[in-house]
């Protein structure tokens, strides 16, 4: 293990801070330092503002997700649906096309798989383990100092890591120190590895990289920052509320908007910690009830919530009527709820609409997390997917995505989750939402113009440069943002197109 000062000369040395090609200077205004939450982590040594740029850090490896689940495409450009898709006859990686098969991308690929002499036919190797292992392949391209960073990285060693190598060597005579350095990047993969945006509304294959600066930030389920990623796939890390010196710089490894059981769970079963920050500890979630189920009484309007919320087995209590449930109730309404959400088709836009307006909430609150991600599953597709254009929305729904769009946004605040990536997502869908009711009563607009101007002026400021940011962005913030001088008319007629 590499001293701090030995590890924060790497960090500054793969920033480019000891590289004055453009003249300027580059420092940082944090330091690695031992964590209270143990291990090491970012501190900040100078008061930082919400916005300002923490670090841009770029992967050491990236590549395909290793998850036995996760759709497969081309291994080069990532485009999950092709009618030409085949095997390359010398490494069995999947490709699209005789272009991206040229690239110099595969041509590297290609070179290392095919140095191994295979145990089978390339028609009997698998494809999906192949895509799986392909991001773990790649660290044989690292040179020296670049191996060492990451095998410096911490890393989980449990039995389980390393299995996508494990099922490689059902195909191929892989040599043991090529072996040995797999294992160690599949570790820090499982460890640190961050999912990298696609562009907005594109489907492409789900990938992941290795960011080592950034896998240096410990985990809040509240954090004081958010990443983005531009067409580079360099990531941008930023504040998004104020952070005093000597604090910790946190990121958050699980989704904001979970409740605190599957937050738990899910870091529990992947980075094998619990949590037991300030939201964890707090069985209403900062007052957002994200976890709640209803009381069990069929007389009883309030919440069921966990007794002890850092006790993994805890007994759960009604809010309202005091009713306790033991925990193995809970988990078995909790694993119906899944099973019911797995029947559901999340392309159809109509039944993800009936199922939250109408059935959902005979099991669950409307605050519960299964309820806030479909909230969030519709605001995306109304107003976007075919036969859901803006042209095509009632005024009732047009009414729905509005509010849902202003209750999630309520949420993030409870949570006190700053300027999060969310927040500039769904700041710009009410812009939209606001704008098209406009467009539709003109009337209206002098009412709507503050409020259309500030979101999607805010929602600029959150989302510029970043990969996942719709691509009228820029657009609407220049025709109905705020300053601009063109009449009511013309400031529409990007809508109209």
């Amino acid at each position: 293990m590499l001293s701090l000062e030995q590890l924060s000369l790497m960090v500054k040395e793969h920033l480019g801070f000891y590289s004055y090609a453009d003249g300027i200077q580059h420092y940082s205004k944090w330091n690695i330092c031992e964590s209270t939450l143990g291990g090491r982590g970012l501190i900040c040594s100078e008061d930082i503002m919400p916005g300002e740029v923490l670090f841009v850090d770029h992967p050491l490896i990236c590549g395909p997700r290793a998850g036995t689940i996760v759709q497969q495409g081309c291994t080069v450009c990532c485009k999950l649906e092709s009618d030409t898709f085949f095997k390359c006859p010398k490494c069995a990686l999947l490709l699209c096309s005789e272009k991206c098969q040229k690239t110099n991308t595969h041509v590297e690929d290609c070179m290392l798989i095919s140095r191994w002499n295979k145990k089978v036919s390339i028609d009997d190797i698998d494809v999906n383990i192949m895509s799986r292992a392909l991001t773990t392949i790649r660290a044989l391209m690292l040179n020296k100092n670049q191996r060492q960073f990451m095998a410096s990285l911490q890393a989980h060693t449990l039995p389980q890591h390393g299995s996508e190598i494990r099922n490689l060597k059902d195909y191929f005579d892989i040599p043991e120190e090529e072996e040995e350095l797999m294992i160690i990047a599949c570790c820090a993969l499982d460890t640190n590895a961050f999912q990298i945006s696609t562009s907005y509304g594109k489907k492409e294959m789900s990938i992941r990289g290795l960011y080592p600066v950034a896998g240096l930030m410990n985990h809040c389920c509240v954090p004081n920052t958010r990443y983005s990623y531009n067409t580079d796939r360099q990531m941008t890390v930023k504040a998004v509320k104020p952070i005093r010196a000597g604090t910790e710089i946190f990121t958050c490894y699980t989704g904001v908007l979970w409740g605190t059981p599957a937050r738990r769970t899910h870091l529990f079963k992947t980075k094998h910690f619990s949590c037991k920050c300030d939201r964890c500890a707090d069985p209403t979630e900062r007052g957002t009830l994200l976890a709640a189920l209803k009381c069990f009484s069929a007389e009883c309007p309030g919440c069921l919530l966990p007794i002890e919320p850092l006790k993994s087995s805890s007994a759960w209590k009604c809010i309202q009527c005091n009713l306790r449930v033991p925990y193995n109730n809970i988990c078995a309404i909790q694993a119906a709820l899944g099973s019911l959400m797995g029947t559901l088709d999340f392309e159809n836009v109509a039944e993800l609409e009936n199922f939250l307006l109408h059935r959902f909430t005979k099991y669950i609150p409307r605050t519960n997390q299964i309820s806030v991600d479909l909230q969030c599953r519709l605001i995306w597709e109304l107003g976007d997917a075919d036969g859901y254009r803006w042209h095509d929305l009632s005024q009732s729904r047009l009414a729905l995505k509005e509010s849902l769009c202003r209750g999630t946004l309520r949420i993030l605040a409870a949570l006190g989750a700053g300027d999060a990536h969310l927040r500039g997502l769904l700041l710009y869908h009410l812009h939209a939402a606001l704008a098209e009711r406009a467009r539709r009563c003109p009337d209206q607009y002098e009412e709507l113009k503050t409020e259309i101007e500030r979101t999607i002026d805010q929602a600029h400021q959150i989302l510029q440069g970043d990969i996942s940011a719709p691509p009228d962005l820029e657009l609407r913030r220049r025709y109905l943002g705020p300053g601009c001088d063109k009449p009511q008319e013309e400031r529409f007629f990007i809508l109209d197109a």
